[in-house]
């Protein structure tokens, strides 16, 4: 019998659940976070579109957003039970509708996460995913790279290591998901201060907790340098440039009432004659 494939830890689990304490808290003084806003609204407008009411729901994420998320949801659509889990194990009822927002990209095993959430979901169940994707803040990300080998002389581990769109659908059909979709909502955000930019990151717990961090303190004098850079490369009429990138994967539990691709060979109609309906033989 083969042995459990060994993970690897990335992520410091007792720092994250510090960082999305402070973030909780930050939340009840400060109101929930734009970032997750735009999640919520963007999750409703997906369930919206399925014509069903969703019995039975999880809402998976980093903080208890069930009274955001049905103020959001016409009344006709609320589900008879909502339930919330901050740590993917907690799924225990079966599932009719799956929630993940902003989550799955500060864990370490991505992957076996979707699919014990698949296997949490009721036949034709369905299963919706928000995660940062790998364009995420790439200007400070190249910012920190410079800084560190300016004022450090080399680079340390301090951005998250980020699925990207095309590793993205994958992760689904591994699940055993049906009709897999990965699409992405790119937005760009211009801050007049970077302390603007780090405040609206803890307001989410997006700060580093990598594992093999560094455990210096940033000094004033590397502050300083980033701050320097960031400008120099990514400013417009003073206004600091920073991208986001949420990547959206969604697949269905399977069930018979579902499409099937055809079989190879079935089709009436060449290809060539489909995209050439004048081509005279």
């Amino acid at each position: 019998m083969a042995e459990p494939r060994a993970i690897s830890q990335i992520f410091d689990s007792h720092l994250r659940e510090l960082r999305m304490r402070r973030a909780a808290k930050r939340m009840e003084d400060n109101g929930v976070s734009f970032i997750i806003k735009r999640c919520l609204e963007d999750a409703v407008d997906r369930i919206l579109d399925v014509n069903r009411r969703f019995e039975t729901v999880y809402l998976v994420a980093d903080f208890d957003l069930r009274a955001e998320f049905l103020s959001k949801l016409p009344q006709n659509k609320h589900p008879q039970n909502l339930y919330f889990a901050d740590k993917i194990n907690q799924l225990s009822e079966p599932a009719d509708l799956i929630l993940c927002l902003l989550t799955l990209h500060n864990q370490d095993n991505p992957p076996d996460d979707i699919a014990h959430m698949s296997s949490c979901l009721k036949e034709d169940g369905l299963f919706i995913a928000a995660l940062f994707g790998g364009d995420t803040l790439t200007e400070l990300r190249q910012s920190l790279y410079k800084t560190d080998d300016e004022v450090l002389g080399g680079t340390t581990p301090r951005v998250f290591p980020m699925i990207t769109h095309t590793q993205a659908a994958p992760l689904l059909t591994r699940a055993g998901l049906n009709l897999p979709v990965v699409d992405m909502d790119r937005f760009m955000v211009k801050y007049s201060q970077l302390e603007k930019l780090i405040s609206d990151l803890r307001d989410i717990g997006a700060t580093n907790i990598l594992l093999n961090r560094s455990s210096k303190n940033l000094t004033r004098k590397y502050y300083d340098r980033l701050n320097s850079n960031y400008q120099d490369m990514f400013s417009e009429n003073k206004k600091l440039s920073a991208s986001f990138e949420i990547l959206w994967l969604t697949g269905w539990a399977p069930h018979h009432s579902q499409q099937k691709p055809l079989k190879p060979g079935s089709a009436k109609m060449r290809l060539a004659d489909a995209l050439n309906p004048k081509r005279k033989s």
